[in-house]
């Protein structure tokens, strides 16, 4: 296999567009451990909303409309998640792998219902999210190759990473929130309606999983496979613990998922067996989740330096 710039600048593009669904995962579940709710249901999430945005497309053809819902899927479903963990107080894991169970049979039971098919609805005439070209880049053949195809969805994720950093960190609703995920009894002391802040904290990240299901329903192609979603919202999970929830890191976290996952497209025409490309992701997960673990427990485990008597 040759390795070129031209080779090298196609797996930077691909890179970016497998990493922003993720990312924007990744922020969802950063707000939500922020908070102190362990959001496992994103995959189901991810999965509803890249279906019910490529079916109000379907239906009504309006890119905005469909966006829309999409979001709403997504902030309908944490809603749904949050009120059975903080309020009715269910274990976390259970009400996430119910909803991601549901999900999955859902998704399926419509596709079969509606489209008449099984695995897969192509629409290829369909609009799909709007491709943008930034200023300049046209200039560069390099930047052009790395930025062409992305949509106006991808370039908001890395603004909401931003954007979610200056909340958490530079706001004092931000401040509050992070006071809940520190110590919820001490953030009830100060008057936090904590489970108020824990509900509408999560159902408001939800949006951004709409945003995600889009671009995997609506971005590159207008096609909806079964099981798109593909294992995305686990990753992200992953993904939410290297970086330990901070908005920006999500950037380097995602990216390194978005890039494994390129990876084992770009690697298709190689020899290596297609099985073993498909397990390349998983293989990175498991590597960075098990170094991040191993450093914790070395520094947990660190001794503390004993200050001198005077």
């Amino acid at each position: 296999m040759n390795v070129s710039l031209e080779y090298l600048l196609s797996v930077l593009n691909s890179t970016v567009r497998y990493m922003t669904p993720i990312l924007l995962v990744t922020l969802c579940a950063g707000i939500c451990s922020k908070v102190n709710v362990f959001n496992i249901a994103l995959e189901g999430t991810l999965l509803a909303a890249a279906f019910f945005g490529f079916l109000a497309q379907y239906y009504f053809r309006n890119i905005f409309l469909s966006v829309l819902i999409a979001m709403l899927v997504g902030m309908l479903i944490t809603l749904l998640m949050a009120f059975f963990v903080v309020k009715l107080k269910g274990h976390p894991m259970i009400v996430g792998m119910a909803i991601n169970t549901i999900a999955t049979g859902l998704t399926t039971l419509l596709l079969s219902v509606i489209f008449h098919t099984k695995g897969l609805i192509s629409e290829p005439g369909m609009e799909g999210l709007t491709k943008v070209v930034l200023p300049g880049v046209q200039n560069s053949p390099v930047l052009e190759s790395i930025f062409s195809s992305l949509t106006v969805v991808d370039y908001l994720a890395f603004l909401m990473a931003f954007a979610v950093f200056v909340f958490l960190y530079k706001t004092k609703t931000g401040f509050r929130l992070r006071a809940i995920g520190i110590n919820e009894e001490a953030a009830g002391s100060l008057g936090i309606h904590v489970q108020k802040y824990q509900i509408i904290a999560c159902t408001i990240s939800g949006s951004m999983i709409g945003l995600a299901g889009c671009l995997l329903s609506l971005g590159s192609v207008t096609l909806f496979v079964q099981k798109i979603s593909a294992a995305r919202g686990y990753i992200a999970l992953a993904a939410d613990s290297l970086c330990m929830s901070h908005p920006l890191g999500a950037i380097a976290s995602s990216a390194l998922f978005g890039f494994t996952t390129a990876l084992s497209y770009v690697l298709q025409k190689t020899p290596v067996r297609q099985q073993l490309l498909n397990c390349i992701p998983w293989i990175a997960t498991i590597v960075a989740v098990a170094v991040y673990n191993v450093d914790a427990l070395r520094k947990k485990n660190k001794p503390k330096k004993k200050t001198p008597k005077k």
